[in-house]
């Protein structure tokens, strides 16, 4: 399903980077674990699934920007602080409401973790590509 697919490269790329934090510091960051929405047709149920879904990531995101303010890794060289994403609210439960929702809030994600690798690079803990160095 589209919907889907960039969450899932957003979720894989989370995961990495906490699995680059968790290698390099004494941190447990837990990855995020994708859920299927269950519901089959486009109704009530599955937008609050889908909601409790970004809510999940979007928390998990928080937490691991948290880690790295504790890290003192929450600004870029250039002095860009890492932000936590902020929790889009969906303004109607029409298809057309959901799928803004869904573009909002995957920016927000997104923007978080393209900082966050731009500062673990500067670190040295990935390069360029995003790799481990090791």
């Amino acid at each position: 399903m589209t919907i889907n697919s960039e969450l899932d490269m957003l979720i894989h790329t989370f995961n990495y980077f906490s699995d680059v934090v968790n290698r390099y510091f004494d941190t447990e960051l837990e990855h995020t674990v994708k859920t299927d929405i269950t519901a089959t047709t486009f109704n009530s149920n599955y937008r609050n699934q889908l909601l409790n879904r970004y809510y999940s990531v979007t928390e998990d995101v928080n937490r691991f920007v948290q880690t790295l303010e504790g890290l003192n890794f929450n600004r870029t060289i250039d002095g860009i602080s890492l932000n936590r994403p902020a929790l889009i609210e969906m303004e109607g439960l029409t298809f057309n409401y959901v799928q803004n929702y869904i573009t909002k809030q995957e920016e927000e994600i997104n923007q978080t973790l393209t900082l966050a690798k731009q500062i673990l690079t500067e670190q040295g803990l990935i390069d360029e590509e995003g790799d481990n160095d090791d």
